[in-house]
């Protein structure tokens, strides 16, 4: 495999790992939508955001960070011979999925600025932890 192959394959790998991550932690979270809530209907959506406790918001800031630092670890273990930059996209790919999420519901403004940088700090954090 070329150096550009393992490098996609680096990203993909660091990827797919942080989605996994938010997917799985975000199931076993305490603060899940409660029954019978159409997570399609933007509005209940975000009225129901706008109830969670500031603790929802840190637990999933926490998530967010956890997803990102195993992002960039992998993607620089998979792609070895190099530097930061494929926890770095990794990072700003789970940085642009986020975002996307962000603009659908409303959140703290707080929220939206931590978790942007919880993202690219934990990808940076991961991709150092794998040298």
């Amino acid at each position: 495999m070329g150096q550009k192959e393992r490098a996609f394959a680096a990203i993909f790998a660091g990827l797919f790992t942080g989605f996994a991550i938010i997917m799985g932690l975000e199931y076993l979270s305490p603060y899940r939508p409660p029954e019978g809530l159409d997570v399609e209907n933007k509005q209940q959506m975000g009225d129901w955001i706008q109830t969670l406790p500031i603790t929802a918001f840190l637990l999933l800031l926490a998530i967010y960070f956890v997803a990102a630092v195993a992002a960039g670890f992998v993607a620089n273990k998979v792609a070895k011979p190099t530097r930061y930059r494929p926890a770095l996209i990794a990072g700003v790919g789970l940085l642009v999925a986020g975002a996307l999420n962000l603009l659908q519901f409303p959140h703290p403004i707080w929220f939206v600025a931590l978790s942007s940088a919880a993202y690219l700090v934990g990808a940076w954090q991961g991709g150092r932890m794998a040298k």
